[in-house]
């Protein structure tokens, strides 16, 4: 009988690395291990191992021998890890979903003025978005003086990188920025005179799209600012479901927590416990689950074929909690390095158990 396929979509260098194990972040071992929990076979393959006319795919398959390619009909449902930059793949993609097959995730990456201005709609959610303008010069000043510490962010970008910081103090204003491809140790502070605005952010802000955001004052863990990371992923039930969530801590003389630059992954309940000393580490908890599907939910409205969300929340010593960012493409490897290993595992069992829901239901889950 011919196995159950799910389709696995990768980038060429994770899918370049299966038959010696090389596989960055990506765990195959999980997606096997997750996919046989639900009776299904997974095969990995890349946009361009597709074939339009047969409907067919070149593709890697688990085998007693190691990893071996084999050519098998198009899988049904499909879950997509990569990156699609180009307009023809994008194409591609939804091609095949107009012809019934369903691609969850199929797009993983979204501007963060897009994904923004869609949350400013909710009225539920507007209060915990901090103040996000684009990023022009004179916006950058006004933002300055109305807050006193302001991010600046590509639109689209990854790991913090091409992230700066300015700061107002009381005699002068202070800049802080990476040159190269940031690292714990690749930061550099300056000050500069009120108002002024470097060239090196002058000539980013003009080559690329750039955001200027509030800085939320975060709480504090062991002396170092935290913020969270919440994966929100639909589940065998086809709803939004919480699957875990992290602290990550800023290393010494940085303003970013993400890991590929330092950051320090941990579970909550400690940074909870001491950081926000007024509400109990288990309410917060809950809170901060909630807030996670909530801001999942309302992008699903406008973000089809959407299952799997990593959103990075600021949090205040008082428990307020403020949306960042989100990312289509959760990396999830931040769970095993924070000693969690079973919501690390969970993190893969969930996207294997809605695609047995796509399956079973021939449909995507009601809004």
């Amino acid at each position: 009988m011919q196995p159950e396929y799910v389709g696995i979509l990768l980038n060429d260098s994770t899918h370049r690395g299966i038959p010696s194990g090389k596989t960055g972040t990506e765990s195959i071992s999980n997606y096997e291990e997750a996919a046989a929990m639900v009776g299904l076979t997974p095969c990995y393959f890349r946009i361009r191992d597709i074939s339009l006319d047969t409907l067919t795919t070149t593709a890697y398959l688990c085998s007693p021998s190691g990893y071996v390619q084999k050519t098998i009909p198009l899988p049904k449902v499909i879950h997509n890890r990569a990156i699609h930059s180009d307009p023809y793949a994008r194409r591609l993609i939804e091609q095949f979903i107009s012809s019934g097959i369903f691609i969850f995730n199929a797009h993983t990456r979204y501007g963060k003025d897009i994904v923004h201005h869609m949350l400013t709609d909710d009225p539920m959610l507007r209060s915990s978005l901090p103040q996000t303008v684009r990023a022009k010069p004179g916006l950058i000043r006004h933002m300055l003086r109305e807050h006193g510490d302001v991010i600046l962010k590509p639109c689209r970008g990854s790991v913090g990188l091409g992230i700066m910081r300015l700061r107002r103090t009381l005699l002068h204003d202070q800049f802080t920025y990476s040159r190269s491809t940031p690292s714990a140790s690749g930061w550099r502070s300056l000050r500069i005179p009120k108002g002024h605005l470097p060239l090196l952010l002058r000539r980013r802000i003009r080559y690329l799209p750039f955001l200027v955001q509030e800085r939320i004052p975060l709480a504090e863990y062991e002396g170092s600012p935290f913020d969270l990371r919440i994966t929100v992923q639909r589940g065998g039930s086809g709803n939004w479901e919480l699957t875990g969530m992290f602290a990550r801590t800023t290393p010494k003389g940085t303003f970013v927590s993400n890991i590929a630059q330092g950051g320090i992954p941990i579970p909550v309940l400690e940074p909870f416990r001491h950081g926000i000393p007024g509400i109990h580490p288990e309410m917060m908890i809950q809170k901060t689950a909630e807030f996670g599907i909530q801001i999942a939910q309302s992008l699903s409205c406008r973000l089809p074929y959407a299952a799997d969300y990593g959103i990075d929340a600021g949090v205040t010593a008082d428990g307020r909690l403020f949306f960042i960012e989100c990312n289509g493409r959760d990396q999830r490897y931040g769970f095993r390095e924070a000693g969690m290993p079973d919501i690390w595992k969970e993190s893969y069992q969930k996207p294997m158990a809605f695609a047995r829901y796509l399956l079973d239901h021939g449909q995507w889950p009601p809004l």
